[in-house]
């Protein structure tokens, strides 16, 4: 007489070998929205760092430099926060130039991504 069906072994080794893959794609897609949210803030920053150095585009002029936002301490935008992130900005103001007196102004903008 033979039995039609599946042991017991037979279906627990299966049902191993479908969590392992459940467990992997479950992983592939987390790692997948991490990266699509590091992108996204990512982008966000290179935006704002526009929003921060636009206050300073009316002032390009070097002898005007003097009543822009940076020199005089107010005015300029501080940090934002989009989505839940704090975006912060940190000016480097660069005076010693080869060509004359120049100012170059750098923002690094920094912001604490979730984990």
């Amino acid at each position: 007489m033979r039995e039609k069906g599946l042991s017991l072994l037979e279906i627990i080794v299966s049902a191993v070998i479908m969590s392992l893959l459940v467990v992997g794609l479950a992983n592939l897609f987390l790692a997948g929205k991490r990266q699509i949210l590091h992108s996204r803030a990512r982008m966000t920053g290179g935006e704002l760092g526009k929003y921060f150095l636009d206050p300073l585009q009316m002032d390009v002029r070097q002898d005007l430099w003097g009543n822009n936002c940076l020199s005089a301490g107010i005015g300029c935008p501080g940090a934002q926060v989009v989505e839940g992130l704090s975006y912060a900005p940190n000016y480097n103001i660069t005076s010693n130039s080869p060509i004359g007196r120049v100012n170059r102004v750098r923002v690094n903008i920094t912001w604490n991504e979730p984990s």
